[in-house]
């Protein structure tokens, strides 16, 4: 159980724990199971934060606004894992997170505008922002480092050897299988906004029942991908 989940410390106490595991992170090499074990920790911690920001959070709708900052926040992490050397323990932790995210968030939000969407929608009323839990995210990010390999990946996607990803399907959407949004994430590249106006669904509908078939189906990912 997280050391926070207890509320058993403070706001200095939490940020100290923070630097703690950061600075651990930064004494081990970059492949060992040490290091990888105190940024799994300290990532877990960062999502738990009360700290961790949500950048112009009322500014979009509720969709747009899901959508961007669940892949802000997926760039974050990512960052926190591969660039922990860059982190400067003279500053809190959670202050170099945070204007991280900031930055992931006007880039995503860029990247959007690059591929012509351009009628991004402000928000109209106070909603409630669905964000899918660290469990999720980890599952996510792991799928990435399982293989290198693009065209194994896709084959295995495409051919389902145990077919598996083609028997998870969004309830009464039986068209709408894991499969089907597996190819298009991590093959095509396409965003939910995109998948949810093709198969007239909510952006977060999909999402969530992607990264819990997903985190479901992780052993079955490895057992053909991870060498």
């Amino acid at each position: 159980m997280s050391e926070f989940s207890e509320n058993n410390l403070n706001s200095k106490e939490r940020e100290e724990y923070l630097k703690k595991l950061a600075i651990e992170a930064q004494k081990y090499p970059s492949q060992s199971s040490q290091r990888q074990l105190a940024i799994s920790r300290l990532v877990n911690e960062i999502w738990q934060s009360p700290k961790l920001g949500h950048p112009q959070n009322g500014s979009w709708s509720v969709n747009f606004y899901t959508e961007v900052y669940h892949e802000a926040l997926q760039r974050t992490l990512l960052e926190v894992c591969h660039r922990i050397d860059f982190y400067n323990p003279q500053h809190p932790v959670m202050a170099w997170v945070n204007f991280r995210l900031q930055k992931q968030f006007i880039n995503v939000v860029n990247d959007y505008r690059k591929k012509g969407i351009t009628n991004i929608p402000k928000i109209r009323q106070k909603e409630t922002i669905f964000i899918p839990n660290l469990d999720d995210l980890d599952e996510r990010l792991s799928v990435q480092k399982v293989s290198n390999d693009e065209v194994l990946l896709r084959q295995f996607i495409e051919q389902d050897p145990e077919r598996l990803m083609g028997s998870e399907f969004v309830k009464n959407r039986p068209f709408i299988t894991f499969q089907v949004l597996a190819k298009a994430k991590f093959i095509e590249e396409r965003n939910w906004t995109e998948l949810a106006d093709e198969f007239d669904i909510s952006p977060t509908t999909l999402c969530s029942f992607f990264n819990r078939r997903l985190k479901k189906l992780m052993p079955y990912f490895k057992k053909y991908l991870q060498a």
